[in-house]
């Protein structure tokens, strides 16, 4: 995930990473809603198109 290529071909990073989840959680969001959130703010920032593959991993912990 932190290495997709954007439309202007720099990464997603571990920046673009790590803003969606501390947003998405200091919303009070739930892990999966976070995830989803995690999927929609990459696909934009590709313009709505995947160029490779990219895995997340979710465990939540209750």
């Amino acid at each position: 995930m932190t290495e997709a290529r954007l439309a202007g071909g720099s990464q997603f990073g571990l920046e673009g990473f790590t803003a969606s989840i501390i947003r998405s959680t200091a919303a009070g969001e739930s892990a999966s809603e976070a995830l989803r959130q995690l999927i929609h703010s990459l696909r934009e920032r590709q313009n709505d198109k995947l160029n490779d593959d990219a895995t997340i991993l979710v465990i939540e912990w209750r």
